[in-house]
């Protein structure tokens, strides 16, 4: 499915001709706010996979993958910080501890969810040898807003090896949905041209990617779709695929697309997360090989956060779609650059729509040592 980079004239929601659009983003951006979480500038500290959260107790909490310089390194860990002021001040930045030696194949851990459902917080993260050798998949769950952690538990199935589980929907017949990107790895006898074995040693290979999903509340889960981007086995890169459910009951996937046209990959249900096609395919929404996330502000509204140029994490954007992802008139951008000027990266921005839909709360890591909270005024949906 091709999905068209920009209108013409007149767009859907009404008819409001694009020129509106524009004049209700430049409204909108009047009331953004944004603040420092952490900024470890100073000796350079690692700030990467953001995640902000609406805990059960009203708190918001943010957590990140931290310690080193880069990533991966041994010495990676999660990271947690907490507000209980809406972002205006945040609590020092506490490593967690799920209980793994900080050694051998659990030396390094990185977080890729954190699903907030009920009175019940749910973090997903991975442990590995600090180059994702011996890369497992686990989750812990806590009933006190992340305070305190319960008993780690393997991610289920083949999917506790070399998988990471993304950001979660909940379905409007009350089903969870997990996006999951996972790596089977070479096949016996492949072939692979010694220059991309040099980059294969440092990511698994052969990625698909699919869903979780389970309609008892997370107590049982069953696996859906297999889904690439290439049919090349030795196709390697990050997929952070993101999903969001349509008015129709169609769920739509995004899905990055590293060294693989500078474009978003677009992969749909139309059974609710079932069955999926086995091969994404192309949009026309640029993207440098960077995560974007999509949230659904009700009906066929759907919000993207992400960096829309296809060689570089900038500008930091919100584009709105109001026609099931067909066509995104309103865009604005929220960052131009990094605090470290035009070459610097902002990336991984994750957040959520507050409860009356008028904000859309996210995190991000500008240029891997700053991570910062960004409120964005969403338009009126009505």
């Amino acid at each position: 499915m091709k999905l068209p980079l920009f209108l013409v004239s007149l767009v859907a929601c009404g008819n409001i001709a694009a020129a509106d659009w524009e004049k209700q983003a430049a409204e909108d951006a009047k009331q953004d706010r944004k603040g420092i979480a952490f900024d470890g500038q100073s000796p350079n500290k690692l700030v990467c996979d953001t995640t902000l959260r609406e805990m059960p107790d009203g708190s918001w909490v943010m957590v990140m993958l931290g310690g080193g310089d880069a990533e991966p390194l041994p010495e990676n860990g999660i990271f947690l910080t907490r507000s209980a002021d809406r972002g205006q001040t945040w609590s020092p930045v506490e490593r967690q501890d799920f209980g793994f030696k900080h050694e051998g194949d659990t030396i390094a851990q990185v977080p890729s969810e954190l699903m907030v459902h009920g009175q019940r917080c749910t973090l997903f993260f991975s442990t590995h040898d600090g180059i994702f050798g011996g890369w497992k998949s686990w989750l812990v769950h806590s009933d006190d807003s992340c305070h305190t952690w319960g008993k780690v538990e393997p991610v289920p199935g083949r999917l506790h090896q070399s998988t990471f589980i993304r950001n979660h929907i909940v379905t409007r017949d009350g089903r969870i949905v997990l996006p999951f990107q996972h790596y089977n790895g070479l096949p016996a006898g492949t072939q692979v041209p010694e220059e991309r074995m040099k980059r294969l040693s440092f990511h698994i290979s052969n990625p698909c990617n699919g869903v979780l999903m389970s309609s008892d509340g997370g107590k049982t889960w069953s696996e859906h779709g297999s889904i690439r981007l290439t049919e090349d086995n030795a196709y390697n890169g990050w997929a952070e695929n993101n999903i969001v459910e349509l008015n129709d009951g169609r769920i739509a996937m995004s899905i990055r697309g590293d060294r693989l046209g500078g474009v978003l990959y677009y992969a749909e249900s139309t059974d609710g997360g079932r069955t999926w096609p086995p091969l994404a395919c192309k949009t026309d929404i640029p993207n440098p090989g960077s995560k974007a996330t999509l949230y659904s502000l009700g009906g066929d509204a759907v919000a993207i956060l992400h960096n829309p140029n296809s060689k570089h994490r900038s500008p930091m954007a919100l584009w709105i779609s109001f026609d099931g992802m067909k066509t995104w008139p309103y865009q604005r951008v929220l960052q131009q650059e990094s605090v470290d000027g035009p070459k610097g990266r902002m990336n991984y921005p994750d957040g959520f729509v507050s409860k009356d839909k008028q904000w859309l709360h996210f995190a991000f890591d500008d240029n891997r040592h700053r991570a910062v909270h960004y409120s964005a005024k969403l338009p009126p949906l009505k």
